[in-house]
């Protein structure tokens, strides 16, 4: 496994405070969630830093049992602020046009959190329609994705209406997951279309609007975070923290031997014991680890169809592929195949 760009990995501890800060609004002690993914109060202090994708996850889930808000995504991306976003939310603000902007959101997405994948692209064009573009967003794990794209898309949108100034609507927006009961809520923070069951999360809107200025541009500002965030971007893609290390490890040693505790500290140079406690620090446990590596590796072969469900169980490291249905099942509720099909219906 050679390419960290499928390898969720990490979210920026100034993200995670977005959502603490949030659930803190509606009485969830920050302790209480912290510990609830085996973090420490002391992780919120330290603003570069990142924590595990999957400890993100569960705390969001958490967050969605303890408020009893099904739709704490689209609240959460309602109440985006550009500090959530780290230096991406200052290099944003800093940008000549709307279209600056985006494609350094997509470039650059990963600092925040690289829990999916984003691509701004022309959208087919339609019959009597202006031009338009899409703004897409693929997850790399099956916990909340419901909840995860919806925080995501929403967010852009608060965003996006914040730098530009222009209280306006998408065209429509795109969700992969099915509809909930109740959605007046993605009515009343996207104001337009919002079609369930598709096969991409995306906000759908006029390119014209890409070359709208915006209100904070900053040539000499925007060349200077270019620069520390392509060197930030450098750093991660590296894989320099123990937890990223790990990751890419692993990935290599699932098809040879499946997942093997020793085998990877030994591969960087680390005790067994100081392998685990580093990955506590992050929010895993090796066998945590192993699942959500697995998850990330599964959910990008499928998106290859030459590739056999036998091959795919081989490729992360187990045994036949009934421990692979059985595990996707367990982290999607569905089938290996049946979520392949769905990857290929064309959108309504």
């Amino acid at each position: 496994m050679d390419n960290p760009a499928i390898l969720a990995g990490s979210v920026s501890v100034a993200y995670l405070q977005g959502l603490i800060e949030h659930l803190q609004r509606q009485g969830v002690a920050p302790d209480a969630l912290l510990a609830y993914a085996q973090l420490s109060p002391e992780a919120l202090s330290q603003r570069d830093q990142r924590i595990a994708a999957s400890a993100y996850l569960t705390l969001l889930g958490e967050g969605v049992r303890l408020t009893g808000d099904q739709c704490l995504g689209l609240h959460l991306g309602e109440s985006v602020r550009p500090g959530y976003y780290g230096v991406l939310g200052s290099l944003i603000m800093s940008c000549a046009t709307l279209a600056d902007a985006l494609h350094r959101q997509a470039r650059y997405a990963s600092l925040v959190g690289n829990l999916g994948l984003v691509v701004l692209d022309d959208e087919p064009a339609r019959p009597d329609c202006e031009p338009l573009v899409a703004h897409t967003w693929q997850p790399l794990l099956a916990q909340q994705q419901r909840q995860l794209s919806e925080e995501t898309l929403a967010g852009w949108v608060s965003f996006g209406r914040w730098i530009s100034g222009l209280d306006i609507a998408p065209t429509e927006v795109r969700f992969q997951h099915s509809a909930p009961t109740d959605t007046s809520e993605h009515a009343r923070i996207f104001r337009c279309p919002v079609l369930f069951d598709q096969p991409d999360n995306a906000l759908i809107f006029p390119k014209r609007l890409l070359a709208v200025p915006l209100n904070q541009a900053d040539a000499q500002v925007r060349g200077m975070l270019d620069a520390y965030a392509d060197r930030l971007l450098a750093e991660l893609n590296q894989g320099n923290s123990v937890l990223d290390r790990a990751r890419l490890e692993l990935a290599r040693q699932l098809p040879e031997q499946g997942p093997d505790l020793e085998a990877i500290a030994a591969a960087l140079a680390l005790s067994p014991r100081t392998l685990q406690r580093r990955l506590r620090e992050g929010g895993l446990s090796f066998s945590q680890l192993v699942d959500e590596t697995r998850q990330q590796l599964v959910l990008h072969y499928l998106r290859d169809p030459a590739l056999e469900l036998a091959e795919i169980a081989f490729l992360v490291g187990f045994s036949e592929p009934g421990s692979l249905a059985r595990a996707f099942r367990r982290w999607t509720g569905t089938s290996p195949g049946e979520y392949r099909r769905h990857l290929c219906t064309p959108a309504g």
